[in-house]
């Protein structure tokens, strides 16, 4: 008999290696298989730490802790230092002896290339997996803890479209789509390092991927395996593809239901509500939790008959489909008519189960049948007062009677109507009633005609056929009204609406029902004006738009306007949505309905920022041409034998053309003169010129012409340059004692020179340049006496380009004809006479150029 202790005995037993450890993992026995993997003989491991510790767990955690802290009774990686210190890979299962291992630990090992039996294991499994799960159709995959395929089900090569002899051998991540296929490794390392489970034993919703590529979603569930000291992990699937496609389709049924516009009722066999949608509740008036658990009972008025109540139920529960209208009470006590439609719903056994009922409100309907009942009769002897027209058609649809309405519709005398089809009159390419067709009642059926005289009329036309006692069809009764006013207006108004969307100007409208006066529409220009999308101008309003500088007396006129009811004009300051402001001018209307009740409010909102800064540089240059003109020569300026006058008409607010005339040492000086240029540059240095001119021309008794505009040239040359400016200039001085003219011409018009009894007139001109075209310009000084009768006109070129319609110029030959048709009037009058020829030629269109005319009478 063996003498060794019994524990020897005990760890002989097994067929594995074997270990018996204290709670600290300080060797107490060791069995011969245990002596021969680690090296180690009992005598020299006895009382000291066991050379191993399992992989799980962090690297600094204490031997004895880690055995503590391993999962008990499954299969393990564990690391072994043998006694010739080599390194060696083992499986160990771990037995905890008392309570929480206080007894100490029993350790049995199994060096990792003891495969053998382990490959018997799992070819014995396999051929177990393959007769469960062979004609199963969901998938059933066997991979090794390295993520390698060892089994692959009938199933999952139907599912993913590969055949197992393709992806035995292959890792798992085969099967899966980025990112999954990427992680899939670190999730098993993972799992082995910690032994931490995060989808071991846990089913879930995952992707798949199949051979071809596409992805599909699944549900997975994995399950670990031990055989024979190894791990392994099963995976089962389940293809969702059809669950999902009907998920979506059960929402989108849903959706549907509880959206329609149709009250919508489901009870059990018996009648009890188990479901009602949003119009059902609309419809009754009970909100959905007073209606479930009833039955429809609760809605009744009491005025429907109890048999057509005893025909419903028998219709449904026999199977059949029943409709028909019902006189139903709603919360409130109002009766109202309601169209069901009741219908069974069946099981797959065919049993029904519930009752499906749809529901409209035909009140109004109703009434109208019931009211067209009553009146038929009466309705047929006023049918000429009322304008409608009554007819009545064979079962061919030719017209058999016909009322003197359609004289008034369509043109027709009832005689040339009966005998023809009703499809020959209507208009080419209509649809309307085809009844014969049908053999159906139709009613307000919009039919399109011909008129006699070419128009197309519109018409709700509603009839019924009428039967013979065998069921024959005999004729159809019906009547049309003329609806062609009431269809243009709705075309009209499509047309309307879609104008408004189309419009530059800003559309807004408010609903002045609501607190706030929220807006409801807004035009696409309103956002491209603020540069807020429509759903942020809904949203948030026209205060979006108000910022610093909006005046607050505008917006207390807008409040008091929506608060009255009453339109106003505004015109504020506003800011897009990049910050930019802008003017807006606002125009808010309000809207009342057929009672006179102020109902919606719409504003009109037009950006005025270009008209606001043109109406104040308009201002400006009103203010600049007052200016101007203030500085011309208010009056004619009289003095013994000489009259001088002159006018100027500036093409724009304020031009380039001036002339002024002074006394000055006993004689007269006349400048005319043209700046390029219609703009308040020009007018700048027209008035520049005059202050020059003035001053030069007093600083001596002696004022010789061609040396004021030498001088002239030399003091602006640089002004002009500047300015790419130039200026024409005509300076002359009468002596009134001698009589003699003095000028000088610096590339200006040359005047005109008529004397007192000659038929055409001479032009006075002299050699010199335009002023600022060259810094130092000599200019030519002529002389000319003059006598009583003689008379000079001075003038710009605007009177001598001014053009007609058709492109002609009035030109100096036409101007010296007309300034000699008025020799006899006074400087003053032929002033007036002459700009007038000019506008009657120009056919009033506004001037393109300055205009400026100065006479020179000698007395």
């Amino acid at each position: 008999m063996d003498d060794r202790p019994l524990s020897h005995l005990l760890l002989d037993v097994t067929s594995d290696a074997a270990c018996l450890m204290d709670a600290n993992g300080r060797v107490l026995a060791m069995n011969r298989r245990a002596e021969a993997l680690t090296g180690y003989s009992e005598d020299e491991l006895a009382g000291r730490a066991f050379p191993g510790r399992p992989r799980i767990g962090g690297a600094g955690v204490e031997p004895s802790f880690a055995w503590r802290l391993a999962p008990a009774r499954q299969w393990i990686d564990v690391s072994l230092r043998r006694k010739d210190e080599t390194e060696v890979v083992a499986t160990a299962a771990i037995y905890r002896l008392g309570k929480g291992g206080a007894a100490g630990l029993l350790l049995k090992l199994r060096p990792e290339d003891a495969s053998s039996t382990g490959d018997a294991a799992l070819e014995d499994i396999k051929v177990k997996l393959d007769a469960i799960f062979s004609g199963m159709a969901d998938g059933l995959v066997l991979i090794d803890e390295r993520g390698r395929i060892l089994w692959f089900s009938a199933g999952a090569e139907k599912l993913f479209g590969y055949a197992a002899e393709d992806v035995l051998g292959a890792n798992v991540k085969r099967l899966m789509p980025s990112p999954y296929r990427e992680a899939h490794d670190g999730y098993l390392d993972a799992y082995r390092r910690t032994g931490v489970r995060k989808i071991i034993g846990i089913g879930r919703e995952v992707s798949g991927q199949r051979k071809d590529g596409s992805v599909f979603p699944m549900y997975l569930s994995i399950g670990e395996i031990w055989l024979e000291g190894r791990r392994y992990f099963v995976g089962v699937t389940h293809d969702l593809t059809r669950a999902k496609s009907v998920e979506g389709r059960l929402w989108m049924l849903s959706a549907a239901v509880e959206q329609s516009p149709v009250g919508v009722l489901i009870s059990d066999k018996t009648g009890v509500i188990q479901y009602v949608n949003g119009a059902f509740s609309r419809l009754t008036g009970y909100e959905e939790a007073e209606l479930l658990g009833k039955t429809p009972r609760m809605l009744k008025s009491g005025h429907t008959p109890k048999a057509q109540y005893e025909r419903l139920w028998e219709t449904i529960q026999s199977g059949g489909e029943w409709r028909g209208e019902l006189q139903d009470r709603r919360k409130n006590g109002e009766l109202y008519w309601a169209y069901d439609i009741i219908t069974p719903l069946r099981n797959d056994t065919g049993e029904i189960v519930h009752f499906l009922a749809l529901q409209q409100d035909v009140t109004e309907q109703r009434r109208d049948k019931e009211a067209l009942a009553q009146s038929e009769e009466r309705f047929r002897k006023v049918a000429q007062m009322v304008g409608e027209w009554l007819w009545e058609q064979d079962a061919e649809g030719r017209y058999v009677y016909s009322s003197d309405a359609v004289r008034d519709i369509l043109g027709l005398s009832p005689e040339e109507v009966i005998g023809k089809s009703y499809l020959g009159l209507f208009d080419a390419g209509a649809v309307g009633a085809t009844q014969a067709a049908t053999r159906q009642p139709f009613s307000r059926v919009i039919n399109c005609y011909r008129h006699r005289d070419g128009r197309r009329i519109f018409t709700e036309s509603t009839g019924a056929p009428l039967f013979d006692e065998s069921g024959r069809l005999i004729k159809w009764r019906g009547v049309d009204r003329d609806i062609t006013d009431r269809k243009n207006f709705e075309d009209a108004l499509r047309v309307r609406n879609r104008a408004m969307a189309a419009v530059s100007v800003g559309i807004v409208i408010c609903d002045a029902r609501r607190p706030g006066n929220p807006n409801i529409y807004v035009n696409p220009a309103l956002a491209h004006m603020t540069g807020y999308s429509e759903a942020e101008l809904l949203e948030g309003g026209m205060q979006m738009l108000q910022g610093p500088g909006t005046a607050k007396a505008a917006l207390e006129r807008i409040r008091h306007a929506l608060a009255a009811g009453e339109g106003c004009e505004v015109t504020l300051l506003n800011y897009r949505k990049n910050g930019e402001a802008f003017w807006n001018e606002l125009s808010i209307s309000p809207v009342p309905d057929e009672n006179g009740v102020i109902t919606h409010f719409i504003g009109v909102q037009t950006d005025v920022t270009e008209k606001r800064r043109a109406d104040e540089n308009r201002r400006n240059l009103e203010i600049a041409k007052e200016i101007q003109l203030s500085l011309l020569p208010g009056e004619p300026l009289r003095r013994p034998g000489v009259v001088v006058a002159g006018v100027c008409a500036p093409a724009t607010h304020v031009g380039g053309d001036y002339f002024d005339y002074f006394e000055n040492a006993e004689g007269v000086d006349i400048v005319i003169a043209d700046v390029s240029g219609h703009n308040v540059g020009a007018a700048l240095i027209m008035t520049e010129v005059r202050s020059m001119v003035r001053a030069r021309a007093r600083q001596s008794a002696v004022v010789h012409p061609a040396r004021v505009l030498h001088d002239l040239n030399d003091l602006i040359y640089d002004d002009l340059t500047r300015a790419d400016l130039f200026i024409t200039m005509f300076c002359c001085r009468f002596e009134p004692q001698t009589r003699v003219l003095k000028f000088a011409n610096g590339g200006h018009n040359p005047p005109l020179l008529l004397r007192a009894e000659a038929v055409v007139c001479a032009e006075l001109d002299g050699d010199g340049m335009v002023l600022g075209a060259k810094r130092r310009v000599d200019y030519e000084e002529r002389a000319l006496s003059l006598h009583p009768g003689d008379r000079v006109l001075l003038y710009t070129d605007g009177v001598t380009e001014a053009q007609s319609p058709t492109g002609e110029f009035f030109g100096v030959s036409r101007l010296c004809e007309r300034f000699r048709a008025h020799r006899h009037q006074t400087p003053e009058a032929i002033l007036p006479a002459l700009l007038g020829e000019v506008r009657r030629f120009c056919a009033d269109a506004p001037l393109t150029d300055d205009v400026a005319i100065v006479v020179l009478e000698i007395r």
